[in-house]
């Protein structure tokens, strides 16, 4: 995006960017001992590797979410081991990729009910937590986001469900959602995140571990799935370990949103109703569930592709999308306690709620950018 090269040029005393094989242990261990270009050692690290894209294979998930992550916070740990006064902050994202299976509970860090990784993807999203957790040199916070929506964000739920508004204003149809409006869908905006992350690497930095521990340490049980084997993969945690104490925080904004909350706000920005199908049992006329999911998304990305190539100047090659994989289609909640947060933040949320001006904003970003498709549909 226009917004990334800009920052790039704008800030070079400061960014470098750099492209690197990260699941070669060389090319990672050199990442930190070539200085950044101040001249110094990096003091904070902020790893957000690891496959987003669903329904991949297993080795691909044990590579890029689990091997790469260890290479990163293995080779951290040797800097700060030579230099104890080097690293200060080591955090570590992971997504919302664990099952929420009660509409009305809001599941704390410290809540093992709220740990149950949702499929192959999630489990080597959470066993690298409780792998680099082991790791005593590195001071490591754990952030735990909930549906991440604003700039620099292109697709997938809360950011396609905007976009699928614009596609049902072009269809002319009500915009219909599946399961119950009171689906916990869990946000914070992207602007939201970069300040909290800069707030936990401030938090951390004055902290031994075991202090940090003390504060917010929440045991990270281990996932107990199969596939988590010595054969598969030597380096991750056996689950005879038990728990591992991290210090963690979820991501997760004041609005308490759910499919009606989120539809609700859509509804209200494009001008389209918004209804639900709460029971897949006698609505899809013999159907299965995936032929729907596969014909709905045909209909999605047709009228995508005529308001993109319509639109004055038309964008094709936006990296917008209402497209959602499958697997984020199906029936989970994402449903995260945010007091912990709350409480460690000094200043308030600059978007506490998924709202209307949260989109505006965003649309004006894409527009900054030259990604968004400028129609008639919207005029904000």
């Amino acid at each position: 995006p226009r917004s990334f090269l800009k920052a790039l040029r704008d800030r070079s005393d400061l960014i470098e960017y750099r492209q690197a094989n990260l699941s070669n242990p060389i090319v990672v261990s050199k990442c930190f001992s070539d200085s950044a270009p101040n001249g110094l050692l990096y003091t904070h690290v902020l790893d957000i590797t690891g496959e987003l894209v669903p329904n991949r294979p297993a080795e691909v998930y044990i590579q890029r979410c689990f091997r790469v992550p260890l290479l990163i916070a293995r080779a951290a740990a040797a800097q700060r081991s030579r230099d104890p006064e080097s690293l200060k902050a080591y955090i570590r994202f992971t997504g919302p990729f664990y099952n929420h299976p009660d509409v009305d509970k809001r599941y704390k860090e410290s809540d093992p009910d709220g740990w149950k990784p949702r499929g192959p993807q999630a489990v080597w999203w959470h066993e690298i937590l409780r792998t680099i957790g082991s790791i005593e040199e590195l001071p490591l916070v754990v952030l735990r986001s909930g549906l991440v929506y604003g700039p620099g964000n292109f697709m997938f739920e809360a950011t396609a469900l905007t976009l699928l508004g614009l596609v049902y204003k072009n269809l002319g149809r009500d915009m219909q959602l599946l399961w119950s409006p009171d689906l916990p869908k869990t946000c914070m905006n992207s602007q939201d995140i970069a300040g909290v992350v800069w707030r936990a690497a401030e938090w951390i930095s004055t902290l031994s571990r075991k202090e940090a521990d003390a504060i917010a340490g929440s045991p990270i049980p281990p996932s107990y799935d199969p596939s988590v084997t010595p054969e598969n993969c030597p380096d991750a945690l056996p689950a005879s370990m038990g728990p591992v104490i991290i210090p963690t925080f979820n991501l997760a904004d004041e609005g308490d949103a759910t499919q009606a909350k989120l539809s609700a706000v859509i509804s209200r920005v494009f001008g389209i109703n918004a209804t639900f199908l709460e029971s897949s049992e006698g609505l899809f006329d013999g159907k299965t569930l995936g032929e729907i999911i596969e014909e709905a998304t045909e209909v999605h990305l047709n009228a995508w592709n005529e308001i993109i190539t319509t639109s004055n100047p038309p964008v094709p090659d936006t990296p917008l999308s209402p497209y959602m994989p499958p697997g984020l289609i199906m029936e989970h909640g994402c449903a995260m306690d945010g007091e912990r947060i709350k409480k460690a933040s000094d200043r308030p949320f600059r978007y506490p709620r998924f709202d209307e001006n949260a989109i505006h904003d965003y649309v004006n970003w894409c527009r900054e950018d030259g990604i968004w498709p400028e129609t008639n549909l919207y005029t904000g």
